[in-house]
């Protein structure tokens, strides 16, 4: 597995390829999520077009190092670390749930590295969804002790009742540092206010895709913190449904969600 170390947080930052020509598309996962896990029922679709997918693990998740008190801003700067090393510039990024975050923040302070983007209900709004402020509503000690064995037990409820999505994300966080865990979520609370705005001004290609679930109900779509679909279509984003999905989207039919977003892919 390819790794780069990072000096300034003391571990590696790893990530897996998938393809060996066409454009490079890089995707970026949720939180604590280990990309290959959250995109490869995606990247290897018929549907998608012949890309080199770079598919990262940010620091804290999947194999990279565990580690707490990244900022969403100190996140990019780690994934364009990655790029730079791999002399990549001008790729396809696509960022789901905290890595729709971590992929607006690159774009905006590294343009040279994106040439289009998809977020897949990216988190945008700073206040966190009601998981990821349950998460961070305590202390990493608290967290660890209590919270995330009471999140996994209930996963593993629903795991064992087959829904592949609950499986999915017990076996991620199960795996994954409950310290750095914590502090993705604290990362997430904290985005920037004026981070919407900043992507809204953006003119490369931007798409924005919903759980048509999330989408039916107004108060839904607030109360788990989404953007206002009208105000990225005012803003020249193009704005895609999922059908049948909330926010499990690729989670739960990655065979859609690449039929869904591929034409915004296509050379």
């Amino acid at each position: 597995m390819p790794s780069l170390y990072l000096a300034e947080h003391e571990g590696f930052i790893r990530w897996e390829e998938v393809g060996r020509s066409g454009p490079v598309a890089v995707w970026l996962p949720g939180i604590g999520f280990p990309a290959l896990g959250n995109f490869l029922g995606v990247v290897t679709d018929p549907a998608m077009p012949t890309m080199r997918s770079i598919l990262i693990d940010p620091i804290g998740a999947g194999r990279s190092t565990p580690a707490s008190g990244l900022s969403i801003s100190d996140h990019a700067d780690t994934v364009a670390a990655v790029l730079d090393h791999l002399r990549h510039a001008s790729c396809h990024v696509i960022g789901y749930s905290m890595g729709g975050a971590i992929a607006a923040e690159l774009t905006l302070r590294r343009p040279d590295l994106v040439d289009r983007l998809i977020l897949a209900e990216g988190n945008l709004l700073g206040g966190g969804g009601p998981g990821t402020r349950y998460m961070a509503a305590v202390s990493a000690q608290k967290f660890q002790d209590e919270r995330l064995p009471e999140m996994l037990g209930n996963l593993q409820e629903g795991a064992m009742k087959g829904d592949v999505v609950d499986d999915f994300i017990l076996a991620s966080w199960g795996q994954v540092n409950p310290v750095a865990l914590h502090g993705m979520a604290q990362a997430l609370v904290a985005i920037r206010p004026d981070l919407e705005a900043d992507f809204l001004n953006l003119t490369l290609p931007r798409h924005y895709v919903f759980g048509v679930k999330n989408l039916e109900d107004p108060e839904e779509r607030v109360a788990k913190n989404l953007p206002d679909p009208a105000r990225l279509e005012a803003g020249g984003v193009t704005v895609h449904t999922q059908v049948g999905a909330g926010h499990d989207l690729m989670l739960k039919d990655p065979a859609a969600f690449a039929a869904l977003i591929a034409p915004a892919l296509a050379p």
